[in-house]
């Protein structure tokens, strides 16, 4: 099927016998899928393939995935990890069916295991590549609890008396070791370690405290911490990793395990 698909390019005007040929080589020699190795000497662009494909096997194609919510209930059943590896994202839910962007649709095997995960029908619709990423990592940033509804589910007595230790007081090191600061830590490290980021950053800004994870390679933005917490939760990465907490105008070193 793949190969007839590739060989309608030349029948259609988009590709030189010859290139297909040199293509076709290098996938056999490299075993790297023809489509990508198409797009890697530029002879095909990524949406004349996309087209092809919607056209010879009747997929639809969904051009803006910006405003895509991925259900909650696949973010919760789907590894974040066979997502990225798959360049697969649920776009939708339609009668208990779950529609599912893929930038490969003749890869029928993931195809099939996410039905598996999901326990129910997945129809296929097609996307460019970098939008499914796109929308996996922000799928998954927002999949763990979120800093709002952590607050939320800290005790009010709780929050207003912590509010009230950081206006006041200038024990940094008491404020560092209060519960819900503890727990906000904690949560940006396991929602790091669920989506397999290499890096977390936080960012300081004029009006709050900005947590960045770095996934293959490129930093995103995910919480936003309201800045009057930023000497709480810095003071707590200090005291994870046994540094000097008084120290603040030179760099340290630390280390921790979880």
């Amino acid at each position: 099927m793949k190969l007839s698909l590739v060989q309608s390019l030349v029948s259609e005007g988009l590709l030189e016998e010859e290139q297909l040929t040199e293509c076709q080589e290098i996938e056999r020699d490299t075993g790297q899928p023809i489509d990508r190795v198409l797009q890697q000497k530029g002879y095909v662009s990524e949406s004349a393939l996309l087209e092809l494909m919607s056209k010879y096997l009747r997929v639809p194609i969904r051009d803006d995935l910006d405003s895509i919510e991925v259900p909650r209930e696949f973010t919760q059943k789907v590894p974040a990890q066979f997502a990225r590896n798959y360049n697969l994202i649920c776009v939708g839910k339609d009668d208990g069916t779950y529609q599912v962007a893929t930038s490969n649709p003749l890869d029928i095997h993931p195809m099939d295991d996410l039905a598996a995960m999901l326990g129910a029908n997945v129809t296929p619709v097609l996307a460019a590549r970098a939008k499914i990423t796109a929308l996996i990592n922000k799928a998954y940033q927002r999949s763990s609890t979120d800093v709002d509804e952590l607050l939320d589910g800290i005790e009010e007595d709780e929050m207003i008396s912590l509010t009230k230790v950081i206006d006041e007081s200038e024990d940094v090191l008491d404020i560092a070791n209060k519960p819900p600061i503890i727990k906000l830590m904690n949560t940006i490290l396991f929602e790091a370690l669920k989506i397999r980021a290499s890096d977390i950053h936080l960012q300081p800004y004029d009006d709050r405290l900005q947590v960045r994870y770095r996934i293959d390679g490129i930093l995103y933005d995910s919480k936003v911490i309201p800045k009057k917490f930023q000497d709480a939760i810095i003071s707590r990465v200090k005291v994870m990793g046994k540094m000097d907490i008084a120290e603040r105008r030179l760099p340290q070193d630390g280390r921790t395990t979880i």
